[in-house]
């Protein structure tokens, strides 16, 4: 009867040590995690490893993601963020390292670990990362850099002939508007050229040299008398003092003259350039340039006009200068002949 009891006892204990090493395996034999696991598509690619401790776990995530600026030009931005937070068998719940973000939920095994919700710019429902290796990852990281390196030389290549291109049709186009430009500013100076006459300038001397000649003629005519008294003496002086009223007007006169000899040199100056350029600018674009027989007429007759407007400009200036030192001569000696008048009457009549 004890040795059946004592059967009895060794059955029940035995089926307690196998359910205890049952709930042991269950509870407490550690979760299998492969080493990393990846994500990949055409643009990124993320590299997880999970590091489980006995309370906690922490997740690394390396993120490699192609962006594209404006030209379209890609670049290779990377990024790691690490995660901590608790496992339940395969479940996570981590939270962003410094803590600042909402929750990360996840489930992990040794083939695949999957995050609810985005994850690194993914916005996805649910991203799954499949079990692999640092070195895959590593290896695919230097061929995603590789590819991007080389699409973005060509993108480059690209966009500085687009470019280029571009800047020569806004050059050609400045240059056709340069030409329209300098074709009207080259009517517009000649005729602003053509305007400035002397006449007005050389009347008025003309005039003040013929009044000179004729209060010399009265000078002349007191001089001439067997006697003059000495009131005639002092008209006479009066007389030569308006003669050299009117020759300082001539030099007042002849400053007037010399600003419109300088606005026409500064025109000319203007005209002689403008002429320079459009003749430059027209031969690097007469060969392409649309409707060309049209503008060449314009620009040739541009230049013509201004060349004629040089041209007489240029003859009207030696002209006035000739024209005016001989009325300026003839006003000083006349003036000069009425002071020598004057002082030869003082001495015949000792006044």
């Amino acid at each position: 009867m004890r040795g059946k009891n004592k059967a009895t006892i060794i059955i029940i204990a035995l089926i307690v040590v196998a359910a205890l090493g049952f709930a042991g395996y269950r509870y407490l034999s550690p979760l299998s995690l492969a080493e990393g696991y990846l994500y990949e598509d055409s643009s990124q690619l993320l590299y997880a490893k999970v590091t489980p401790d006995e309370k906690n776990v922490k997740v690394e995530i390396s993120a490699a993601k192609v962006e594209k600026d404006t030209d379209d030009i890609p670049t290779l931005k990377s990024d790691t963020q690490e995660y901590t937070g608790t496992i339940d068998g395969g479940k996570l719940i981590l939270k962003p390292q410094p803590d600042s973000g909402a929750e990360l939920h996840a489930t992990v095994s040794a083939e695949e670990l999957v995050f609810q919700g985005p994850i690194a710019d993914i916005q996805a429902t649910e991203t799954k990362l499949l079990a692999s290796q640092a070195v895959t990852y590593e290896k695919k990281l230097q061929d995603l850099t590789a590819q991007v390196t080389q699409e973005a030389e060509q993108k480059k290549k690209e966009v500085a002939e687009r470019r280029a291109k571009e800047q020569e049709r806004v050059d050609f186009a400045k240059k056709v508007e340069r030409t329209t430009k300098l074709a009207a500013d080259l009517l517009e100076t000649a005729q602003y050229l053509t305007e400035i006459q002397f006449s007005e300038e050389t009347s008025f001397n003309q005039e003040q040299v013929t009044e000179l000649q004729g209060l010399l003629d009265e000078l002349g005519q007191y001089a001439k008398q067997p006697s003059i008294h000495k009131t005639e003496f002092e008209v006479m002086q009066g007389t030569a003092s308006s003669m050299k009223v009117l020759v300082d007007g001539m030099n007042t006169m002849d400053a007037t003259i010399q600003e419109k000899k300088k606005s026409m040199n500064d025109l000319i100056a203007v005209l002689e350039t403008d002429i320079k350029d459009i003749k430059n600018v027209w031969e690097e674009i007469k060969a392409t340039v649309p409707d060309a027989q049209k503008r060449e007429e314009t620009v040739n007759q541009a230049i013509k006009t201004g060349t004629e407007a040089i041209q007489k400009a240029k003859q009207q200036l030696a002209a006035i200068e000739k024209e005016q030192a001989g009325l300026k001569q003839s006003a000083n000696k006349l003036y000069q002949d009425a002071v020598n008048v004057i002082s030869q009457t003082k001495t015949k009549y000792a006044f």
